[in-house]
């Protein structure tokens, strides 16, 4: 009996072992990366994470129950796999809109007290205690503001070494290629997939960046 349940573990982690270098997809296909190793629970050796070596060269330990990981015969698919930029782009919209939403509000407000001034609504000394207030939270939201445009410019900077990484990836196996020196279906499908999804994906979140970049630099400056 122990030499069956021995035998049973050493078939369980050659199975798992077996992953090593097959590819990671979402749901709709899309190549995220590749295997690098696989984690099993002691108790029942059941895979707990998965290492991905993903697309960038960059390499991430994924819960599997996170994902939802599903072990096919050539591959593992990831069922929920939320890229980390977009979310950060909704974070950053939400963020964003509160940001013009309190700024919006407060020149409403300057406006409005302006025109009760004109027309006699309010004693000037009461219309300049109330706008010194009004000045100092647009003060606040304008700091808000700029501290935040400097956060996304810093995650720009981020994508942009990360696609500078995937271009320099892309040029090199591009080279193994016209070589024939090409590492095998994992490089060939990096290549003709991977690579080119991260590429497009980055670029896309840029370019969602940058626009809420400059919705925030008109509303502030």
């Amino acid at each position: 009996m122990v030499f069956k349940f021995f035998s049973s573990v050493r078939s369980t982690e050659k199975k798992f072992r077996g992953y090593v270098g097959k590819p990671v997809v979402t749901n709709d296909g899309k190549v995220i990366g590749t295997v690098m190793s696989i984690k099993l629970s002691k108790s029942d050796l059941k895979p707990i994470s998965i290492t991905v070596k993903l697309s960038d060269g960059s390499t991430r330990e994924f819960n599997v129950g996170d994902v939802g990981a599903v072990f096919a015969a050539d591959k593992v698919v990831f069922q929920r796999f939320n890229d980390e930029y977009s979310g950060l782009v909704s974070m950053y919209r939400n963020e964003v809109d509160s940001i013009k939403e309190r700024l919006r509000d407060i020149m409403d407000k300057l406006n409005k007290l302006s025109d009760l001034l004109l027309q006699g609504g309010i004693k000037e000394d009461l219309y300049r205690d109330i706008r010194d207030r009004l000045e100092k939270e647009r003060v606040k939201w304008i700091r808000q503001c700029n501290e935040k445009i400097s956060a996304i410019n810093d995650t720009i900077s981020e994508i942009d070494k990360k696609i500078s990484d995937a271009e320099r990836r892309k040029g090199e196996l591009m080279i193994k290629q016209v070589v024939g020196d090409l590492g095998g279906d994992d490089e060939r499908n990096e290549l003709t997939g991977g690579l080119e999804e991260l590429l497009n994906q980055l670029r896309k979140v840029r370019s969602e960046l940058l626009s809420l970049r400059m919705e925030l630099e008109k509303e502030c400056y």
